[in-house]
């Protein structure tokens, strides 16, 4: 390892630690020609960055991104939890070389694909309603996605609340049901592949409404619909009511208005339009991801 290792990068950092705010955010490390490197998130932006600046001797080869970086720049949110989700919206659509371990320039499990990023709910005999997780948009059915973060578990915040939360709303629907007295194993592990579940009329429309991100009150109205229920059946109700209002704000809510804000009018997204909106909302901040400017002055900014 040469004597100057990472001298200019982590100047550029600590030039950009005294600058960031101390709120939360996500903050993107940026090579030269403008190159994307990294993307991170931060409770605190100013001590994250810090941090950063004061790595001294790479310890992984992930570490060499240190050496790399000419340009820093951030985007606040509300509070670390938006930054995480955010963070892993970025990974997913941007796939950063440097947001990977083990190996350098490795692919992130956040940067790639969701194994089963699409709901397909169609009806079958004797009142029942399917969910199927797929790849497949063919199938028959009312479709609603992509949600690029089910199905991926611990991979992030955001993967945990969609994962967690879709079984958590056909718990919820099973509940309501007033289906035998045992849960179905089936809907007792995340991001089961396919269920079919008893849905009175009156509740697909609200159903359909809830995929499409226009109607969280579905939630309660099973928790309500769900109360003949035993009691020793209502701790595991109430936490399934917070699970699948979070599988409903980061999936389907999420979506919508991601669609809204872009004037998108499909309802379902695939990964690749997925990926260039998230894409659109930070090239202003930037740069077009992938088309290197040669030249750029390396310079940090807020």
């Amino acid at each position: 390892m040469r004597d100057d290792w990472g001298r200019q990068g982590r100047e550029v950092l600590r030039v950009a630690a005294g600058e960031a705010p101390r709120g939360a955010g996500v903050y993107f490390f940026l090579g030269e020609g403008d190159e994307l490197l990294y993307v991170g998130k931060a409770g605190d932006l100013r001590q994250r960055l810090r941090q950063h600046a004061g790595v001294r001797v790479p310890v992984s080869r992930l570490h060499q991104r240190y050496d790399l970086v000419r340009r820093v720049v951030w985007e606040t949110t509300a509070d670390e939890e938006a930054a995480a989700w955010r963070e892993a919206d970025l990974i997913f659509a941007l796939r950063p070389p440097y947001n990977a371990d083990p190996g350098l320039r490795a692919t992130d499990p956040l940067g790639k694909d969701a194994p089963v990023p699409y709901v397909v709910v169609s009806a079958e005999a004797d009142g029942r309603v399917r969910f199927h997780l797929t790849r497949d948009l063919g199938k028959s059915g009312r479709a609603y996605g992509c949600f690029p973060h089910l199905g991926k578990g611990v991979a992030s915040r955001l993967g945990v609340a969609c994962s967690d939360g879709y079984p958590a709303l056909l718990r919820l629907l099973w509940a309501a049901g007033g289906e035998g007295d045992r849960v179905p194993g089936a809907i007792t592990r995340p991001a089961p592949a396919s269920f079919a579940v008893v849905v009175v009329d009156e509740v697909r429309e609200k159903v359909h409404r809830f995929l499409s991100g226009a109607r969280a009150r579905l939630v309660d109205e099973l928790f309500d619909a769900a109360s003949e229920r035993p009691a020793f059946m209502r701790p595991a109700l109430r936490r399934d009511r917070e699970a699948a209002l979070g599988f409903f704000a980061a999936g389907p809510e999420l979506v919508r208005a991601r669609r809204l804000r872009h004037g998108v009018r499909a309802r379902v997204l695939d990964a690749g339009t997925y990926r260039r909106l998230v894409a659109a909302e930070v090239e202003p901040l930037i740069g077009p991801v992938g088309a290197a400017r040669p030249g750029a002055a390396p310079r940090v900014e807020g």
